[in-house]
């Protein structure tokens, strides 16, 4: 404990004493000079019954009613922080029982506690409580109408229920007492969702002028104007906010995305590859694959060969390895090289963060591959792998048809050469 506090705790306790030692002695008007002294400094409920009780001496009743209620309030108040106190603990041990009944105690005692209906909201979300959720909020919408977060919550509650209606509602109501960016970037949401482009994009617009350099409203007036066809206005939109982050790299993928929708490929192409050139580690490998999908789409396969071998090669991370290999797998296999699939396949199975199922799935494909090529003794020994440490059902029973086609194959070949 500080030193100042243990003296602050000092200093009221002999103020304290130094007053009921005074009223004992029936001097209330001294008692009442050296408490009145302290009134501003001390919030106390002994102080504030210690002044009642020295104004009722001196026959003040009217000031005596005024300080007894100040007790009774400040008491009540104190509980009511205890209870919302150890209503926490409870949530944090998992005990929602309890915690309910002592935040619905706090709640009695100080109906206008914020941060118990918070609490309570808190509690009722953990526990998937719907309609707790929901009295929970519009209780503290009550008590706090110019607290934005209440009008969010409820507004979302609606909204994932798909009651739109009443999400509107909220927001509309928030809005008109609280008219922040905020509101208005959900109803814009809300309306995307409900199909009302037109009104989405005045609400996504308002937000936008109201707090004109957040990137994730801008992003959603484009996506909006997008799904509306209106390809010309998203690019402004996208372009001015490029203006405001040029390093931003999906805003940068955005203005590509819009320039391929509007014919212009070359322009698309530059901003993919400015995209890459903009970005490091996973963010980079991700705009590598966006960027892939560009190019196959155009059908230059060759570029998106060369980006896939090189994710495959310098990668760490599973996935990309696993989906820039099932890709490449795609465009080679319409190509027929069958032969290039089984080499980078034995490479990227090489790669000991493979989990046993991710190894079987691309053995399979090596081994098809190989079966494909004519190279049977080896992709039976993938085939036998498959079937001795995959647990997917599908995938063994395929591996044991490939072997008895295989051995079908062979047989018929041994035939034709005693023949």
């Amino acid at each position: 404990m500080k030193k100042s506090f243990k003296e602050s705790r000092l200093e009221v306790k002999t103020i304290l004493k130094k007053a009921e030692n005074l009223i004992k002695s029936k001097n209330f008007k001294k008692a009442v000079e050296e408490l009145e002294k302290y009134k501003s400094s001390i919030r106390n409920v002994d102080f504030y019954l210690l002044l009642a009780e020295a104004y009722e001496g001196l026959g003040n009743k009217e000031k005596a009613e005024t300080y007894f209620e100040e007790a009774r309030f400040l008491d009540t108040e104190l509980r009511s922080k205890e209870k919302l106190k150890r209503g926490v603990s409870f949530v944090a041990s998992k005990n929602f029982r309890a915690a309910e009944k002592e935040l619905l105690e706090s709640v009695r005692l100080n109906p206008f506690e914020k941060d118990a209906y918070l609490e309570l909201y808190r509690l009722y979300r953990e526990m998937s409580n719907y309609k707790g959720m929901v009295r929970a909020l519009e209780n503290l919408i009550t008590i706090d109408p110019y607290s934005v977060f209440p009008y969010l919550e409820l507004s979302r509650i609606h909204g994932i229920r798909r009651q739109f209606k009443k999400a509107e509602q909220v927001l509309i109501s928030g809005i008109s007492v609280v008219d922040s960016p905020e509101l208005h970037f959900e109803l814009g949401k809300l309306y995307a969702d409900m199909g009302k482009l037109e009104e989405a994009k005045e609400e996504l617009s308002k937000a936008c002028r109201m707090d004109f350099k957040n990137i994730e409203y801008r992003q959603k007036l484009a996506e909006v104007m997008v799904n509306n066809e209106e390809y010309e206005d998203a690019l402004k939109v996208v372009m001015s906010t490029l203006e405001l982050y040029p390093e931003a790299v999906y805003v940068i993928q955005s203005a590509a995305a819009l320039y391929d929708l509007l014919g212009k490929e070359e322009i698309a192409e530059y901003y993919y590859r400015l995209a890459i050139s903009k970005s490091e580690g996973f963010v980079k490998e991700d705009a590598k694959k966006l960027f892939v999908e560009f190019l196959i789409e155009k059908g230059k396969f060759d570029q998106a060969e060369e980006i896939l071998k090189e994710l495959i090669e310098s990668t760490d991370n599973v996935w990309i390895l696993i989906d820039s290999f099932s890709e490449l797998a795609i465009l080679l296999i319409d190509q027929e090289r069958f032969r290039d699939i089984a080499e980078l396949g034995s490479f990227v199975l090489k790669n000991p963060e493979l989990s046993e199922e991710e190894y079987c799935e691309i053995a399979e494909i090596v081994a098809d591959a190989l079966f494909e090529e004519g190279d049977y003794e080896e992709a039976i020994e993938y085939y036998r792998e498959i079937i001795n440490y995959s647990k997917d059902e599908k995938l063994i029973k395929r591996a044991y048809n490939k072997l008895k086609e295989v051995e079908e194959i062979e047989s018929l070949e041994r035939m034709l050469k005693l023949s």
